[in-house]
Protein backbone atom coordinates (compact mmCIF):
# COMPACT_ATOMS: atom_id res chain seq x y z
CA UNK A 1 0.00 0.00 0.00
CA UNK A 2 0.76 3.60 -0.15
CA UNK A 3 3.23 4.38 2.64
CA UNK A 4 1.17 7.09 4.96
CA UNK A 5 4.63 9.03 5.41
CA UNK A 6 5.23 9.56 1.90
CA UNK A 7 5.71 13.43 2.48
CA UNK A 8 6.86 13.48 5.58
CA UNK A 9 10.48 14.44 5.17
CA UNK A 10 13.95 13.99 7.57
CA UNK A 11 15.47 17.10 9.73
CA UNK A 12 18.79 18.44 8.33
CA UNK A 13 21.41 19.91 10.12
CA UNK A 14 24.66 21.55 8.30
CA UNK A 15 27.88 20.46 9.16
CA UNK A 16 31.11 21.71 7.32
CA UNK A 17 28.37 23.22 4.88
CA UNK A 18 26.82 20.00 3.50
CA UNK A 19 23.55 18.53 4.90
CA UNK A 20 23.56 15.51 7.45
CA UNK A 21 20.55 13.97 8.74
CA UNK A 22 19.55 14.76 12.61
CA UNK A 23 17.25 12.61 14.07
CA UNK A 24 15.09 14.61 16.91
CA UNK A 25 14.61 11.50 18.95
CA UNK A 26 18.46 10.95 19.89
CA UNK A 27 19.47 14.47 19.37
CA UNK A 28 22.46 13.46 16.99
CA UNK A 29 23.38 13.37 13.86
CA UNK A 30 23.43 10.75 11.30
CA UNK A 31 24.98 10.70 7.49
CA UNK A 32 23.06 11.51 4.89
CA UNK A 33 22.36 7.57 3.45
CA UNK A 34 19.16 6.09 1.67
CA UNK A 35 17.58 4.24 4.52
CA UNK A 36 18.22 6.64 7.54
CA UNK A 37 16.68 9.09 5.46
CA UNK A 38 13.21 6.47 5.18
CA UNK A 39 13.52 5.85 8.67
CA UNK A 40 13.90 9.62 9.68
CA UNK A 41 10.72 9.98 7.37
CA UNK A 42 8.96 7.59 9.05
CA UNK A 43 9.56 8.83 12.89
CA UNK A 44 8.32 12.41 11.13
CA UNK A 45 5.35 10.82 10.44
CA UNK A 46 4.80 9.27 13.83
CA UNK A 47 5.64 12.41 15.76
CA UNK A 48 4.10 14.94 14.06
CA UNK A 49 1.14 13.11 12.54
CA UNK A 50 0.32 10.37 14.87
CA UNK A 51 1.16 11.85 17.87
CA UNK A 52 3.09 9.61 18.63
CA UNK A 53 5.92 10.10 21.90
CA UNK A 54 9.46 10.41 20.95
CA UNK A 55 10.14 8.80 24.64
CA UNK A 56 8.36 5.33 22.98
CA UNK A 57 10.76 4.91 19.75
CA UNK A 58 13.97 2.79 19.82
CA UNK A 59 16.72 2.92 17.48
CA UNK A 60 19.13 -0.16 15.98
CA UNK A 61 17.81 -2.25 19.37
CA UNK A 62 20.35 -5.95 18.95
CA UNK A 63 18.19 -8.77 18.58
CA UNK A 64 20.41 -12.14 19.13
CA UNK A 65 18.69 -14.66 16.30
CA UNK A 66 18.87 -18.30 16.60
CA UNK A 67 22.16 -19.69 14.38
CA UNK A 68 23.60 -15.92 13.94
CA UNK A 69 26.99 -15.40 14.57
CA UNK A 70 26.32 -11.50 15.52
CA UNK A 71 23.49 -9.73 16.62
CA UNK A 72 21.02 -8.00 14.47
CA UNK A 73 19.82 -4.42 15.05
CA UNK A 74 16.39 -3.52 14.24
CA UNK A 75 15.47 -0.42 12.70
CA UNK A 76 12.53 0.99 14.58
CA UNK A 77 10.45 -0.35 17.62
CA UNK A 78 7.72 1.43 18.98
CA UNK A 79 6.15 0.45 22.22
CA UNK A 80 2.88 0.86 24.07
CA UNK A 81 1.51 2.89 26.85
CA UNK A 82 3.36 0.38 29.66
CA UNK A 83 6.15 0.29 27.23
CA UNK A 84 5.89 -3.24 25.50
CA UNK A 85 6.49 -3.68 21.81
CA UNK A 86 3.96 -2.64 19.58
CA UNK A 87 5.96 -2.12 16.32
CA UNK A 88 8.68 -3.18 14.80
CA UNK A 89 9.71 -1.53 11.81
CA UNK A 90 12.32 -2.45 8.92
CA UNK A 91 13.35 0.29 6.37
CA UNK A 92 14.58 -0.36 2.76
CA UNK A 93 16.10 2.26 0.35
CA UNK A 94 13.86 4.01 -1.90
CA UNK A 95 15.29 2.08 -5.07
CA UNK A 96 14.66 -1.29 -3.31
CA UNK A 97 11.74 -3.53 -4.17
CA UNK A 98 9.83 -5.19 -1.42
CA UNK A 99 9.57 -8.56 -1.65
CA UNK A 100 8.55 -11.50 0.44
CA UNK A 101 12.02 -11.98 1.59
CA UNK A 102 11.94 -8.06 3.34
CA UNK A 103 8.25 -9.90 5.67
CA UNK A 104 11.06 -12.97 6.23
CA UNK A 105 13.36 -10.99 7.55
CA UNK A 106 11.48 -8.80 9.97
CA UNK A 107 9.24 -12.02 10.70
CA UNK A 108 12.69 -13.55 12.47
CA UNK A 109 13.54 -10.59 14.40
CA UNK A 110 10.16 -10.51 15.63
CA UNK A 111 10.70 -13.84 17.35
CA UNK A 112 12.54 -12.15 19.85
CA UNK A 113 11.25 -8.48 20.16
CA UNK A 114 7.23 -9.86 19.60
CA UNK A 115 5.40 -7.01 18.33
CA UNK A 116 1.86 -7.44 17.81
CA UNK A 117 2.55 -4.83 14.34
CA UNK A 118 5.10 -5.28 11.77
CA UNK A 119 5.92 -2.75 9.03
CA UNK A 120 8.50 -2.81 6.10
CA UNK A 121 9.08 0.09 4.15
CA UNK A 122 11.10 1.74 1.40
CA UNK A 123 9.44 4.90 1.84
CA UNK A 124 7.22 4.84 -0.95
CA UNK A 125 5.64 1.63 -0.45
CA UNK A 126 4.63 -0.13 2.86
CA UNK A 127 3.49 -3.82 3.84
CA UNK A 128 1.98 -3.93 6.94
CA UNK A 129 1.39 -6.94 9.35
CA UNK A 130 -0.22 -8.42 12.10
CA UNK A 131 1.82 -11.08 14.31
CA UNK A 132 -0.27 -13.56 14.55
CA UNK A 133 1.49 -17.28 15.54
CA UNK A 134 2.74 -18.91 13.59
CA UNK A 135 1.39 -16.87 10.84
CA UNK A 136 2.44 -13.31 9.62
CA UNK A 137 -1.37 -11.31 8.27
CA UNK A 138 -0.95 -9.46 5.84
CA UNK A 139 -3.26 -5.67 6.80
CA UNK A 140 -4.99 -3.90 3.93
CA UNK A 141 -4.55 -0.37 5.72
CA UNK A 142 -2.40 0.96 8.35
CA UNK A 143 -3.17 0.05 12.12
CA UNK A 144 -5.36 2.44 13.76
CA UNK A 145 -2.18 2.70 16.21
CA UNK A 146 -0.63 4.42 13.41
CA UNK A 147 -3.10 5.87 11.22
CA UNK A 148 -2.92 9.60 11.20
CA UNK A 149 -4.78 11.59 13.71
CA UNK A 150 -4.01 14.91 13.09
CA UNK A 151 -4.30 17.66 10.29
CA UNK A 152 -0.52 18.90 10.74
CA UNK A 153 0.20 22.06 8.78
CA UNK A 154 3.72 22.32 7.59
CA UNK A 155 4.22 26.36 8.13
CA UNK A 156 8.03 27.81 7.95
CA UNK A 157 9.81 25.97 10.53
CA UNK A 158 8.53 22.69 9.31
CA UNK A 159 10.07 23.30 5.57
CA UNK A 160 13.12 25.11 7.21
CA UNK A 161 13.86 22.27 10.00
CA UNK A 162 13.67 20.09 6.83
CA UNK A 163 16.13 21.28 4.91
CA UNK A 164 14.11 23.32 2.34
CA UNK A 165 13.91 26.94 3.83
CA UNK A 166 16.56 29.25 4.59
CA UNK A 167 16.07 30.09 8.40
CA UNK A 168 17.16 33.87 7.40
CA UNK A 169 15.08 33.47 3.92
CA UNK A 170 13.44 37.33 3.47
CA UNK A 171 10.29 37.93 5.49
CA UNK A 172 8.46 39.31 2.27
CA UNK A 173 8.94 35.88 0.40
CA UNK A 174 8.23 33.20 3.31
CA UNK A 175 4.66 32.72 2.27
CA UNK A 176 5.27 32.25 -0.79
CA UNK A 177 8.20 29.79 -0.07
CA UNK A 178 5.47 27.89 1.90
CA UNK A 179 2.95 27.74 -0.89
CA UNK A 180 5.97 26.63 -3.18
CA UNK A 181 7.33 23.69 -0.88
CA UNK A 182 3.37 22.22 -1.06
CA UNK A 183 2.97 22.63 -4.76
CA UNK A 184 6.30 20.72 -4.66
CA UNK A 185 6.75 18.70 -2.51
CA UNK A 186 2.82 17.58 -1.26
CA UNK A 187 0.54 18.93 -4.28
CA UNK A 188 2.35 17.65 -7.19
CA UNK A 189 0.85 14.12 -8.92
CA UNK A 190 4.08 12.30 -8.55
CA UNK A 191 5.68 11.74 -4.97
CA UNK A 192 8.74 13.64 -5.01
CA UNK A 193 12.14 12.07 -5.39
CA UNK A 194 15.33 12.52 -3.78
CA UNK A 195 18.54 12.86 -6.40
CA UNK A 196 22.37 13.15 -5.98
CA UNK A 197 24.83 14.18 -7.96
CA UNK A 198 27.98 12.73 -8.08
CA UNK A 199 31.02 15.12 -8.95
CA UNK A 200 28.91 17.94 -8.30
CA UNK A 201 30.14 21.11 -6.38
CA UNK A 202 29.23 20.62 -2.85
CA UNK A 203 28.26 24.18 -2.62
CA UNK A 204 25.35 24.06 -5.11
CA UNK A 205 23.81 21.71 -2.75
CA UNK A 206 21.65 19.56 -5.64
CA UNK A 207 21.55 16.78 -3.16
CA UNK A 208 17.96 16.83 -2.32
CA UNK A 209 14.28 16.16 -2.76
CA UNK A 210 12.79 16.94 -6.31
CA UNK A 211 9.75 17.63 -8.19
CA UNK A 212 9.65 16.06 -11.35
CA UNK A 213 7.65 17.47 -13.77
CA UNK A 214 7.02 15.81 -17.37
CA UNK A 215 6.72 18.35 -20.30
CA UNK A 216 6.69 16.14 -22.86
CA UNK A 217 7.85 12.15 -23.49
CA UNK A 218 11.38 13.24 -23.96
CA UNK A 219 11.90 16.16 -21.58
CA UNK A 220 11.16 16.74 -17.51
CA UNK A 221 12.51 19.29 -15.26
CA UNK A 222 13.09 18.34 -11.72
CA UNK A 223 12.42 21.51 -9.07
CA UNK A 224 13.80 22.08 -6.02
CA UNK A 225 14.04 24.43 -2.62
CA UNK A 226 17.22 24.03 -1.32
CA UNK A 227 18.50 25.99 2.43
CA UNK A 228 21.95 27.04 2.33
CA UNK A 229 24.35 27.18 5.26
CA UNK A 230 23.93 30.84 5.62
CA UNK A 231 20.07 30.75 5.88
CA UNK A 232 18.85 31.64 2.59
CA UNK A 233 16.82 29.83 0.29
CA UNK A 234 17.76 28.44 -3.71
CA UNK A 235 15.89 27.24 -5.79
CA UNK A 236 17.61 24.42 -8.29
CA UNK A 237 16.41 23.07 -11.62
CA UNK A 238 17.76 19.92 -13.49
CA UNK A 239 16.60 19.93 -17.06
CA UNK A 240 16.33 16.14 -18.62
CA UNK A 241 16.04 15.26 -22.26
CA UNK A 242 16.05 11.81 -23.55
CA UNK A 243 17.45 10.53 -19.97
CA UNK A 244 20.66 13.18 -20.20
CA UNK A 245 20.58 15.83 -17.61
CA UNK A 246 21.26 18.98 -20.39
CA UNK A 247 21.16 22.12 -18.15
CA UNK A 248 21.44 23.17 -14.63
CA UNK A 249 19.27 26.13 -13.28
CA UNK A 250 20.54 27.47 -9.84
CA UNK A 251 18.47 31.07 -7.95
CA UNK A 252 19.11 32.47 -5.25
CA UNK A 253 15.54 33.61 -4.22
CA UNK A 254 16.89 36.32 -1.77
CA UNK A 255 19.06 38.37 -4.35
CA UNK A 256 15.64 38.45 -6.41
CA UNK A 257 13.75 40.10 -3.48
CA UNK A 258 16.63 42.51 -3.05
CA UNK A 259 17.03 43.67 -6.55
CA UNK A 260 20.78 41.90 -7.08
CA UNK A 261 20.11 41.73 -11.21
CA UNK A 262 23.08 38.75 -10.54
CA UNK A 263 21.06 36.16 -9.04
CA UNK A 264 21.03 33.19 -11.22
CA UNK A 265 23.32 29.98 -12.94
CA UNK A 266 22.19 28.79 -15.82
CA UNK A 267 25.09 25.64 -16.69
CA UNK A 268 24.79 23.52 -20.15
CA UNK A 269 27.63 21.68 -21.04
CA UNK A 270 30.62 23.84 -20.39
CA UNK A 271 28.69 26.99 -20.93
CA UNK A 272 27.81 28.99 -17.72
CA UNK A 273 25.65 31.96 -17.94
CA UNK A 274 24.49 34.26 -14.70
CA UNK A 275 21.03 36.27 -15.59
CA UNK A 276 18.78 37.97 -14.05
CA UNK A 277 15.53 35.59 -13.74
CA UNK A 278 13.20 38.34 -13.02
CA UNK A 279 14.09 40.33 -16.06
CA UNK A 280 14.48 36.92 -18.60
CA UNK A 281 11.24 35.51 -17.84
CA UNK A 282 9.12 38.07 -15.34
CA UNK A 283 9.78 35.90 -11.97
CA UNK A 284 8.06 37.62 -8.86
CA UNK A 285 6.58 35.88 -5.99
CA UNK A 286 2.86 36.36 -6.71
CA UNK A 287 2.50 33.27 -9.36
CA UNK A 288 2.61 30.11 -8.39
CA UNK A 289 5.90 28.16 -8.76
CA UNK A 290 4.88 25.68 -10.73
CA UNK A 291 3.31 28.93 -13.54
CA UNK A 292 7.45 29.22 -14.56
CA UNK A 293 8.02 25.46 -15.81
CA UNK A 294 7.64 25.99 -19.52
CA UNK A 295 10.29 29.55 -19.10
CA UNK A 296 12.56 28.11 -16.82
CA UNK A 297 12.78 25.18 -19.84
CA UNK A 298 13.10 27.95 -22.65
CA UNK A 299 15.58 29.59 -20.75
CA UNK A 300 18.09 26.32 -19.83
CA UNK A 301 17.37 25.05 -23.39
CA UNK A 302 18.94 28.32 -24.56
CA UNK A 303 23.01 27.90 -26.16
CA UNK A 304 24.33 31.17 -26.91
Amino acid sequence: MRNPALHHFPHIRFKHGEKVLWNPVLKKEYKNLPEERIRLQFVDYLLEEVGFSKHRISFETPVNLPRDKSSSRTDLICYDDSFKPLLLVECKAADVKLEAKAALQIARYNQEVNAPFLLVTNGLQSFWFANAPPELNYLEKTPAPFSSKTNYEMLFGYWSERGFLGAKSHPDIQGWLVKSCSELYLNASDPPSYLSFSGSEPDLLLANYYSINELNTSTKLALSLSSTPHGVTKLIGILNVDGENRALLHTSLDLIVSQESANTMVQSGSVNRTIDLKEEIGFNFKNPIIDYTSELVRIMSYLP
